[in-house]
């Protein structure tokens, strides 16, 4: 593909026509400034959107974010909506970390009162919290009590005495959705959940510190509790193994029942079955199941982080206040004008964050008036940001904005051809690493554009800038 065979809308958008390929519902549109825009429709991650836009049922256009990189089934950094209930559910488009995500904890506490002990900070926080592929958390739940947590998501940990009101009040769906059904999740997944919650994975998942580098949005600032030198934490990971099980058990079993619905996917990793199929209620059970583990996980881990600023800094460990907790892999039931007609969707978000305008319903009540924030980190060890959504992004894309940087190739040609972000590397930029697998950062390169993404989902319309938050620490699988 190249340029010719787009259609440039604006300066942010660039549109592949429905016509582009036999079989496509929806056209795709790609939200890239002139940086990104050659680099994505010249990699695999757009050969999977064309597959993805054949689903059945898609309204409006395919979302193509301006840090999409190539996945399984669908790529990562996509958003697609379907008509429902008379449309089509993919779990493949949903993604199989559910709920990856982000947690944003804001401080009173200056920089320079911490420079002293950064490497402390990091022992602590490497010392206080597992991380790895296979790492296991000290809880060790048993079956039932997973089921609990996958009932009640950071609920859970609140009645733990691991959360306060004010983590469920800034987090998205108050850290819970409704109507997870445990019970559809398979044996395999609630027993790597009984042993994985409260601990961090590997690959790109990881717990940095930061301070606030610069304020945009002072208004925003104030109420997300960001001061220009005042420390952060950010907590950046999912469902774990429970999540990613999920989505393995269903693929499989969308893929057995292909023929009951004569569904053909252009793609294995794209099955699918009509939205009010048995086996979609099933999946959306458990998929609100996993997102809810997740949410937990978030917040244990956020209590750890807090236990660690505790011992290294006298105790300031309440100071660390969340800002908000948004989830970038999930599936959910949403209203949106689409041709100018009301509709309801099942929105498919993969590598995607919600961003509803301001006044949208669902939205935290601190937020409601100003708009849900999106918080979008870099690479590791890398420049990150934290946005606020605008009221443009419901009729351009579903209510969504970007979930990071964008990948120089896929995780899997990473491992093999990247050349991967060395520990040491970040060590003599200044940001304190502690890791608990190899010297690299899981064999993932990512490319070095935040500020070119941001820009674009700026430049867009689907967020304005607030803050800008500059690393001092890592913590990695």
């Amino acid at each position: 593909m190249d340029r010719k065979d787009l259609t440039r809308i604006d300066d942010y958008t660039w549109e592949i026509p429905e016509s582009f390929r036999e079989g496509m519902r929806v056209p795709i549109r790609i939200l890239a400034n002139e940086e990104l825009v050659d680099d994505i429709i010249t990699g695999e991650a757009i050969e999977q959107a064309v597959q993805t836009a054949h689903l059945p049922g898609l309204v409006g256009h395919l979302v193509v974010m301006p840090d999409v990189y190539s996945g399984q089934g669908a790529p990562v950094g996509i958003v697609a909506a379907s008509k429902y209930p008379a449309g089509a559910i993919a779990p493949g488009a949903i993604g199989h970390d559910i709920n990856t995500g982000v947690r944003l904890l804001g401080s009173s506490i200056k920089r320079e009162d911490a420079d002293d002990m950064l490497d402390d900070l990091a022992d602590a926080l490497h010392g206080h919290i597992p991380c790895g592929v296979d790492a296991e958390g000290p809880l060790q739940l048993s079956k039932s009590e997973i089921d609990h947590v996958a009932q009640s998501g950071a609920q859970w940990a609140l009645r733990k005495d691991m959360a306060h009101q004010d983590d469920l009040v800034r987090a998205e769906e108050g850290g819970r959705l409704n109507e997870a059904n445990p019970s559809k999740v398979s044996e395999t997944a609630r027993a790597l959940g009984a042993q994985q919650l409260g601990t961090l994975g590997g690959g790109e998942h990881f717990i940095e510190i930061s301070y606030v580098d610069e304020v945009f949005n002072r208004a925003a600032a104030i109420t997300m509790g960001l001061k220009e030198g005042r420390l952060t934490a950010q907590i950046h990971c999912g469902s774990r193994g429970y999540g990613r099980q999920v989505c393995a058990d269903y693929i499989e079993r969308f893929q057995d029942v292909a023929d009951k619905y004569d569904a053909r996917p252009p793609n294995p990793n794209l099955a699918y079955v009509p939205l009010d199929a048995s086996e979609a209620e099933d999946y959306m059970g458990a998929m609100r199941a996993a997102a809810n583990y997740a949410y937990a996980n978030r917040q244990v881990l956020a209590h750890r982080v807090r236990e660690a600023f505790d011992d290294v800094l006298e105790g300031r460990g309440d100071s660390l206040k969340t800002v908000y907790d948004v989830a970038h892999n999930l599936g959910q039931v949403e209203m949106h004008e689409v041709e100018g007609k009301h509709m309801r969707c099942y929105v498919h978000r993969k590598g995607a964050a919600r961003a509803f305008g301001p006044g949208t319903p669902g939205i935290s009540l601190p937020y409601r008036a100003l708009g849900q924030p999106v918080i979008v980190p870099g690479s590791m060890g890398e420049t990150s940001w934290v946005m606020l959504a605008t009221r443009d992004a419901m009729s351009k894309s579903f209510g969504s904005a970007c979930h990071g940087a964008g990948r120089t190739m896929s995780r899997h040609e990473a491992s093999y051809h990247g050349d991967p972000i060395l520990d040491d590397q970040l060590e003599n930029r200044g940001v304190r690493v502690r890791s608990s697998e190899a010297s690299t950062s899981g064999g993932v390169q990512l490319k070095e554009n935040i500020d070119a993404v941001v820009d674009t989902v700026s430049g867009a319309g689907l967020a304005g800038k607030v803050a800008r938050l500059k690393p001092l620490a890592v913590v990695h699988g």
